[in-house]
């Protein structure tokens, strides 16, 4: 070789020697017995390999073997050795993330050459490692908080709606309570302005018996006033949660029959028939609240049977309930409008031109669901309707507090009925 090539060859390796050394990763070649070819500056270092470690014909044993006793070896050999074999199976470069035992994290890219020598480059990407996983994290706390807060704004569109709703459903509510009530106040009032423009015409008259039969009409009518009032503050205690009941014993079986009695003197067009045989003795119940529930029942069965005069009242005990069905042979309702009846202010279609203010079923199904039973209707328009009352025989195990509103509702319909010879259900 002459002077000039030699020369070159080594300016060459001189230049090789300074790139491999300037490069930042670590580089390392072995041979295909494992024997370490070259090795810079940067794999060295990584590894604190000492100078006899680093020259030409170390065998890789040797060098894994310091890596062990200095604590810098991969912490799963499998995993480091799992990239080689990958690589002289798919004879392509391999590439993974290895764990040292010290903690840091390097990546591997091992490449085969010809026969099992191999070339490796070691990247230290511990701290990239750190920051990937501190933004994963952070990515994971973000969607989290991100799906909370979605979730959160759902929850809070939901509540919106459903007060939205039930705006929606009170203004309604109002509307149809507003033209309930100038069209059943009306009625009344008008029979007493009447009546009461009749006295003042026959002031003089002197008639004891026409004087009567105007003053009942006045009473009358005040009276369906009142009990129009009261059935719509009593709905209103209910809605609002302040309505209770006063239990005590409650002989229901009398209670039916003066209630009968009183709608038959109301109502004398009309014969109301009493099946109370298989009833039992007394009851636990708020006697004055469920004189509501069969009051109304009653009133309902007379209003919409015209010209049907017959009325079947069944009472009767099932272990510790008691039912009491109340059937009459009426108009009847429609089959879609059954689900609706015990809604406030509803009305059946069937029930045009038949006065009434669609809040007594609905306050007669609050006292019943107040008792924990339950009131269902069975009807068929033309053939009359059936209302059917379920109520435990004992009193619940939580009506220890007596309800102050309860009793002065008691105290209330006593004066009332003091007062007025004559009370108008309301339906």
């Amino acid at each position: 070789m002459s002077k000039h090539w030699k020369e070159r060859l080594e300016q060459q390796n001189r230049l090789f020697n300074a790139a491999l050394s300037n490069i930042v990763h670590g580089l390392c070649m072995f041979d295909d017995r494992g024997r370490l070819i070259l090795c810079n500056t940067a794999y060295a270092r990584m590894y604190d390999l000492p100078p006899e470690l680093t020259r030409e014909g170390t065998p890789h044993d040797d060098i894994m073997a310091h890596c062990i006793a200095h604590g810098c070896a991969p912490a799963e050999l499998d995993c480091y050795f799992a990239v080689v074999a990958e690589a002289e199976s798919q004879h392509r470069p391999a590439v993974q993330n290895i764990v040292l035992a010290d903690g840091r994290v390097v990546k591997i890219s091992h490449s085969p050459m010809d026969g099992h020598a191999y070339v490796a480059t070691h990247q230290d990407v511990t701290e990239k490692v750190r920051v990937t996983d501190e933004l994963a994290r952070a990515n994971d706390t973000l969607e989290a908080k991100v799906r909370e807060r979605t979730e959160l704004v759902w929850r809070q569109a939901e509540v919106l709606e459903r007060l939205l709703l039930q705006e929606r459903e009170t203004n309604r509510e109002q509307r149809q309570f507003v033209a309930m009530a100038s069209h059943e106040f009306r009625t009344p009032l008008t029979i007493i302005d009447g009546a009461a423009q009749r006295l003042l015409r026959h002031r003089d008259r002197g008639d004891a018996l026409f004087v009567g039969e105007k003053a009942e009409q006045i009473r009358s009518s005040v009276a369906r006033i009142i009990d129009l009032m009261e059935s719509i503050l009593e709905v209103g205690r209910h809605d609002a949660g302040k309505g209770r009941l006063v239990y005590a014993p409650t002989d229901l079986a009398a209670m039916l029959r003066r209630c009968c009695e009183r709608q038959a003197s109301i109502s004398p067009t009309h014969r109301f028939h009493l099946d109370l045989d298989e009833l039992g003795t007394t009851i636990e119940a708020d006697e004055s609240a469920l004189q509501q529930v069969f009051t109304n029942l009653l009133s309902n069965a007379v209003k919409y049977s015209r010209g049907k005069p017959d009325i079947d009242i069944r009472a009767w005990q099932t272990g510790h309930t008691v039912h009491v069905a109340v059937r009459d042979q009426g108009i009847g309702i429609d089959e879609e409008d059954i689900p609706q009846m015990f809604d406030r202010y509803f009305r059946a279609r069937t029930s045009t031109g038949i006065a009434g203010t669609g809040i007594g079923l609905h306050l007669a199904r609050q006292i019943v669901d107040m008792h924990q039973g339950s009131i269902a209707l069975v009807s068929k328009p033309g053939h009359g309707s059936t209302f059917t009352v379920s109520l435990p025989c004992t009193a619940p195990a939580d009506n220890d507090v007596t309800d102050l509103l309860s009793i002065d509702r008691m105290d209330h319909s006593a004066s009332m009925t003091a007062t007025l010879s004559t009370t108008r259900p309301i339906g």
